[in-house]
């Protein structure tokens, strides 16, 4: 059997989240609070690798790549984007390091309810391409998912992640494009689904015209998830069958 279904799935609030304790942000009360720790971390990095101090990030972290968030901390100082590209490899590189020495066993990342029993049943089916769109670089994608055994469902090399684009919004057709050149067929339309927790996940699929699975185990309420019209919007992956069916049956 030929895959038909392309299924991306995003990370940090989807599958799993920081926990506070490995950030030592006691009583945080969202997780865009634990991403700032990421942000921080990263604004150290910039500090020490251009000796340039950057201001405090003015924005909300929950949706953005780690490409965007570079460049938005970068903002009102005048470097051009030609040097930061020239500084990211580096800027990701020392950035995984550090994190790596903070995120390090399920104890530091939460497990949201029913990703194990949905991403067993993906991987094993043949008309599924299972793979990521994250704002993660593809080094932090592995790290976080590594520490509770997730890495083994995806092929990485369909994945669309955040080191290479400036904007969530390029990501669907980078992961398109890269499923067209390793398996020879093109997805299209709703037979490619993304699974993400924030508006920029379901936002991000509309040039395409792809499938739209929001939950609301992130940052955003599913309120705010709904406003934004995905296709499907659950409140966690739990119910195995009905997710199975959203993501899979004719919309």
């Amino acid at each position: 059997m030929h895959p038909t279904h392309l299924v991306l799935f995003d990370i940090d609030g989807t599958l799993l989240s920081a926990k506070e304790d490995a950030w030592k942000i006691p009583n945080a009360e969202t997780g865009d609070e634990v991403l700032m720790g990421e942000v921080d971390l990263m604004r150290d990095v910039i500090r020490d690798i251009t000796n340039i101090g950057v201001d405090p990030y003015r924005h909300r972290p929950s949706g953005k790549t780690d490409a965007q968030v570079v460049f938005e901390l970068f903002e009102g100082i005048c470097i051009s984007e030609e040097e930061i590209y020239d500084w990211m490899p580096k800027l990701l590189e020392e950035y995984l390091k550090r994190l790596s020495k903070i995120i390090k066993g399920p104890e530091t990342t939460e497990l949201k309810p029913g990703v194990h029993e949905l991403l067993t049943d993906l991987h094993q089916r043949k008309d599924v391409v299972l793979s990521l769109l994250t704002g993660n670089s593809e080094g932090a994608a592995r790290l976080k998912l590594s520490t509770h055994g997730l890495e083994k469902y995806f092929d990485f090399k369909m994945g669309a992640f955040g080191d290479r684009a400036k904007h969530r919004d390029e990501l669907p057709d980078m992961a398109v494009e890269k499923a067209k050149y390793h398996k020879g067929h093109h997805f299209l339309g709703k037979d490619v689904v993304v699974i993400g927790d924030t508006p920029s996940d379901v936002r991000c699929v509309e040039a395409l015209g792809a499938r739209a699975v929001a939950v609301a185990t992130g940052s955003y309420s599913l309120e705010t998830l709904k406003a934004e019209g995905p296709d499907f919007l659950f409140a966690n992956l739990s119910e195995t069958s009905k997710v199975l069916s959203a993501i899979l049956s004719p919309v």
